[in-house]
């Protein structure tokens, strides 16, 4: 998933990014720079960024909206829509599941 920070953001998370405790600096306030399949276009959604500790991927948190992709990232999803996401992103026809 890809993440547009401001420069000042970004020249923070780079200074802080390699470090094994990192998770007290940010949150840094992001737009999304990706379309995920199925969702409708997602790209310029509002996000936080949340380093984490020991070399874990940071957290993208969508701003809490309306968005289908932001809603379910707050309530979760069943076992039933993962196979649907699964299936339609599998099933491209060739395309890649992350352009359009």
């Amino acid at each position: 998933m890809w993440v547009s920070l401001s420069e000042v953001n970004f020249l923070l998370w780079l200074k802080y990014f390699e470090e094994e405790k990192r998770s007290q600096v940010g949150p840094f306030f992001g737009w999304l720079n990706a379309w995920l399949k199925p969702y409708p276009d997602t790209i310029g959604l509002k996000t936080m960024v949340h380093l984490r500790d020991n070399g874990i991927r940071p957290y993208i948190e969508l701003e809490p909206t309306v968005h289908p992709l932001a809603i379910e990232q707050r309530a979760g999803i069943t076992v039933e829509r993962v196979a649907e996401i699964y299936s339609l992103m599998m099933h491209q026809e060739g395309k890649s599941p992350l352009t359009r």
